[in-house]
């Protein structure tokens, strides 16, 4: 085609109200995966560079704190309390908490000897333990007795 011809058919198509094919995808941002209540502050975890642990919002992304919920709708779920104490000895999730064996579905046994401790989730693989806290909270009053997961 000439140039004249290219000119020609990108007018006819703007006039036709014709988009691309990628301006015609529709981009569903992905959901929060934990409660915004009490989280309404998302930049201060999610901001460009606040923690290298967190997924940070894109730099295409020049939005007000408060605007995120209008894309991103907040996790349906609470993430699972913590059922153990949360001192010292217990600061390394990951010592107990792992990824199971294939085909298994809980994580090693605690070294106290204490019942298996729950695996976390797939989904959780690539998030650094220094974050657990930051979605899951001490349960009000932890069970007795040691290594209770």
């Amino acid at each position: 085609m000439t140039v004249r011809a290219l000119i020609a058919c990108g007018i006819v198509t703007v006039l036709a109200g014709a988009r691309p094919a990628a301006a015609q995808q529709v981009h569903t941002p992905p959901q929060m995966l934990h409660p915004a209540a009490g989280k309404a502050d998302c930049l201060s975890c999610h901001g460009a560079g606040a923690n290298a642990h967190i997924i940070s919002v894109p730099a295409s992304h020049h939005f007000a704190n408060g605007a995120c919920g209008m894309c991103h709708k907040p996790g349906t779920t609470t993430p699972p309390a913590i059922k153990h104490a949360v001192d010292d000895a217990h600061a390394n999730c990951r010592q107990c908490h792992v990824q199971p064996a294939a085909g298994a579905t809980t994580s090693v046994a605690a070294p106290s000897g204490a019942p298996q401790a729950p695996a976390p989730p797939a989904s959780h693989q690539a998030i650094d333990e220094a974050v657990c806290r930051l979605c899951h909270e001490a349960s009000a009053a932890p069970p007795a007795g040691p290594g209770s997961d």
